[in-house]
């Protein structure tokens, strides 16, 4: 009984010719143009602004340039206008990505680049939207701010706007990646996360200071110095200044703490957001050692590892505090305010309706987190010791 066609072995021939296409393709695939470089390029560009286009070449792309240079040119391909033309420099030993700044696109919509690097072409997508749009998510944010007095929702919906930009104005495309992409993507920053979990961890030490009696040991030891809303204020910039390392602790620290002398000694719950606002972000902005300067050291490290520059970061940093004017004035004029106690406009009635009524809060304020006096003394039994506070903040600053 013979074997049905399906079931007979491969001969000698099929195999050899089974084989000789396999090797052709993997030598296709091996030596094909999307294997000689690769193109990273943003997928969504404002027009008018200019963005940086990455070219990073493959190893085997070095050999056939010995010499060390290679032609570029990139061409938008709907126009036809070149957008980059010139002999780059590439170095095997050294293989680093080609850097092509400054590209342009002057009009929205969707675009094509073609990257031509020796004789190898690629082709990269994007899409080109006006400027103005750029803010428009920010503006709505606040906007909502202001109106629904509901923080999440507001950038929610801000992130949602510029979201409904990227996929084509699709407003339910919008809401959908606004969840699914950025949300997520967002909460899987280790970044992001490091804030989040620094400012709880935060918020559980002054908890705990407050409910061991600290936070109204210092309030104890502070009202017999800060006997007037003068002295008051002067020592509340003065915390703000003191507590330099991070911005978030500054608020958080500060603000709970200063909150009852402050009430005590009738000082506006706004003018006290504006001594604790104006020197959170400001001195851990110019302070030698904080939470800030590494980030913003990473930032002029990626400028100059761009342009070229060998500098060291650190020290260009602290040649710019001298020039950091909005930190430096800030810091100056809140404590010009609480010196001289020349409040105007909103400040000012605020100022004046604390002294005479004893109203630390205008009437119908609802503030975002509202504590009354047992959330900040704890159990009435506790001890009121300032250094139940000291002690825990000295050794976050260390």
């Amino acid at each position: 009984m013979t074997r049905p066609y399906f079931d007979c072995p491969l001969t000698p021939l099929y195999k050899t010719i089974l084989i000789l296409v396999l090797i052709l393709l993997i030598i296709e695939s091996g030596f094909s143009q999307s294997d000689k470089f690769s193109v990273k390029y943003p997928r969504v560009v404002l027009t008018d602004i200019g963005t940086s286009l990455e070219i990073e070449p493959n190893p085997g792309f070095y050999l056939e340039y010995p010499d060390g240079k290679v032609f570029c040119r990139i061409v938008n391909e709907k126009t036809g206008k070149v957008m980059f033309s010139d002999s780059l420099s590439i170095d095997a030993a050294h293989p680093e990505p080609l850097i092509i700044p400054g590209l342009e696109i002057k009009k929205s919509g969707k675009k094509a680049l073609r990257v031509q690097l020796g004789k190898y072409t690629e082709t990269v997508h994007t899409r080109a939207l006006p400027a103005i749009l750029s803010i428009l998510p920010p503006l709505l944010a606040i906007l909502l701010a202001l109106v629904t007095r509901q923080v999440i929702v507001a950038l929610f919906f801000g992130i949602w706007l510029g979201v409904t930009f990227l996929y084509d104005y699709n407003p339910m495309l919008g809401f959908l990646h606004t969840l699914d992409e950025y949300i997520v993507n967002a909460l899987g920053s280790s970044e992001r996360i490091s804030i989040l979990i620094f400012s709880l961890v935060l918020g559980g030490m002054v908890g705990v200071i407050s409910r061991s009696g600290g936070t109204q040991g210092i309030v104890k030891r502070l009202s017999t110095l800060a006997t007037s809303p003068r002295t008051g204020q002067l020592a509340t910039w003065a915390m703000g200044v003191l507590i330099f390392f991070d911005d978030y602790a500054n608020t958080l620290i500060v603000g709970n703490t200063m909150r009852p002398l402050s009430d005590r000694l009738r000082i506006s719950r706004e003018k006290l957001s504006y001594l604790v606002d104006s020197t959170a972000a400001p001195v851990a902005n110019v302070a030698i050692i904080s939470t800030w300067i590494g980030y913003e050291i990473s930032l002029i490290n990626q400028s100059f590892n761009a342009l070229g520059v060998t500098d060291n970061a650190y020290i260009t940093f602290l040649k710019t505090i001298p020039y950091n004017f909005y930190p430096l004035y800030a810091l100056f004029f809140g404590f010009l305010i609480a010196f001289l106690m020349r409040d105007f406009g909103s400040m000012y009635r605020a100022e004046m309706r604390t002294r005479r009524s004893g109203a630390v809060l205008r009437e119908g304020a609802v503030p975002i987190s509202d504590l009354t006096e047992t959330d900040v003394s704890g159990d009435k039994e506790i001890p009121l010791r300032w250094y139940n506070a000291l002690i825990p903040i000295a050794v976050v600053i260390l």
